[in-house]
């Protein structure tokens, strides 16, 4: 997982993880819909959004260490646990999108630019490895 704190909260995750409302919704569909493995076309279906962009959504996820690929004709994506910690912050994250959909949503439109917050996980990664 990106986070190196296993007792991060649900909103803490999202500011500090989570890029798009898309991104959080693949992840939160994958979590409730464990072990089934989805294909990318499935997921943009119920996802709305193009294939395009739900395939970067997945790289995403899959970067993250927070879902896994299986290979095939076509790929599939699914949750995979790390950690009994984050099984508990996705109940977590899964409980508050459910409950503070709206204040979520707004605060990740608010957020910076991904690119902005890419280079600064790349430069806390750096730090961390000082």
């Amino acid at each position: 997982m990106t986070s190196s704190n296993p007792g991060i909260d649900a909103y803490e995750f999202i500011l500090q993880n989570i890029d798009s409302v898309p991104h959080l919704e693949a992840l939160v569909l994958l979590w409730n819909s464990r072990p089934v493995g989805w294909t990318c076309e499935e997921l943009a279906s119920r996802l709305y959004v193009p294939a395009e962009r739900t395939a970067q959504v997945l790289r995403d996820l899959v970067r993250m260490q927070l879902i896994a690929e299986s290979p095939g004709p076509p790929p599939r994506y699914s949750y995979v646990p790390k950690s009994e910690e984050q099984n508990d912050l996705l109940a977590s994250l899964d409980s508050a999108w459910r409950r503070d959909l709206v204040r979520i949503s707004t605060m990740i439109h608010s957020k910076t630019s991904s690119g902005v917050r890419e280079f600064a996980r790349a430069f806390n990664l750096k730090q961390e490895k000082k």
